[in-house]
């Protein structure tokens, strides 16, 4: 028996073969539309900040010199009370007296207790404390007949301020008036300093951008903070409390209250001090027999006596404690414990910080 196998052959392969040609042509055509696609959708477009959209770039934070979100979540109440009084347009003032006399991290957050004749910290509320806060600042900012600064000065000094300055400086505000009120002041209630000479200063800083030296370090020492500003160098210079010349044995770098702080190398605490006076609530690290780290005025303290740390840990918070006119950290290198002022050298050179 035989079988009939059909022969394709002459047109009839010509027309299989065209048919597997646009079959072939149309799935190339459909993958090259669909890679056209996924490099559209992840291609080289400019990364978008999710919350509003807007091209981010590389510039530096300046984190100390900004209002923080702890005195932020509050700008609901400083914009209330600020319309109340009439002085809506120093809203952002008082924001930034708010981040020098607490960061917000308190619940008087703006110090304002004793504008009422109460003790430090009374107040339990924080939007009390704003609310007598603003209400204090406008009466001030009335008896300075507008002027900022002087209603700065006497908001941190009291309403003496102006009356000195109005028999001793015509009436307007100067640091060295403030530093002369604040001496006066000092001397008749027998206390080692009386309010911050700086104040002014250290409120318009919040408002005014960067300013200090900002540097990156890439010495043996890590970074003691998130963001470095230098704001006082190693070195003789007048002291802002003593009215003297004397040495600053450290660096002083601008901080938030109650920014992290962190140990600048492997080592073993040997001091947790809490003070009131001098360096304050402060941490001394050694790290090697001629080589140590002191933090001075810490708001808080996160590591205790004997405890081993590693470069980077946490070791306290920002503050202001001791004799300290606004919130900081001092820095110290030692080269031996116990050091006098000849074993102690500028951070800046084992931190290697950029001029």
């Amino acid at each position: 028996m035989s079988v009939d196998i059909p022969f394709f052959g002459g047109d009839d392969v010509k027309g299989i073969n065209g048919i597997f040609l646009l079959f072939f042509v149309l799935m190339l055509l459909a993958f090259l539309f669909l890679m056209g696609v996924i490099m559209a959708i992840a291609g080289d477009e400019p990364k978008q900040n999710a919350s509003n959209g807007e091209e981010q770039t590389d510039a530096p934070s300046c984190r100390f010199n900004t209002i923080n979100d702890n005195v932020e979540r509050y700008r609901d109440y400083f914009e209330k009370y600020a319309s109340e009084n009439g002085i809506e347009d120093h809203t952002e003032i008082l924001m930034g007296m708010t981040m020098q006399e607490s960061g917000g991290r308190l619940a008087d957050v703006m110090q304002s207790s004793e504008s009422m004749g109460d003790p430090v910290n009374t107040i339990s509320s924080p939007e009390k404390s704003i609310e007598q806060g603003v209400s204090y600042f406008a009466d001030v900012l009335e008896q300075a007949g507008g002027d900022t600064e002087l209603a700065l000065q006497a908001y941190n000094m009291g309403g003496g301020y102006i009356d000195y300055v109005e028999e001793n400086n015509n009436g307007e505000y100067s640091q060295e008036s403030a530093e002369a009120f604040g001496d006066q002041q000092a001397v008749e209630m027998g206390w080692d300093n009386y309010g911050d000479e700086n104040y002014v200063d250290n409120v318009m800083r919040y408002l005014e951008g960067c300013n200090g030296t900002e540097s990156k370090g890439d010495g043996d020492w890590g970074l003691p903070l998130d963001v470095i500003t230098v704001t006082s160098e190693y070195g003789m210079r007048d002291h802002p409390i003593y009215n003297d010349q004397r040495l600053h044995a450290g660096t002083d770098f601008g901080c938030s209250m109650g920014d992290d702080i962190y140990a600048v190398a492997d080592g073993t605490v040997i001091v947790a001090a809490v003070q009131n006076t001098g360096l304050g609530q402060h941490v001394k690290i050694e790290h090697a027999s001629d080589e140590y780290s002191v933090y001075g005025h810490m708001s808080d303290i996160s590591a205790s006596t004997w405890d081993d740390v590693d470069q980077g840990d946490k070791i306290g918070e920002c503050g202001s404690t001791g004799t300290s006119t606004g919130a900081h950290l001092h820095l110290e290198y030692h080269t031996a414990n116990n050091a006098s002022n000849d074993d102690k050298e500028d951070p800046r050179e084992v931190l290697r910080l950029e001029e």
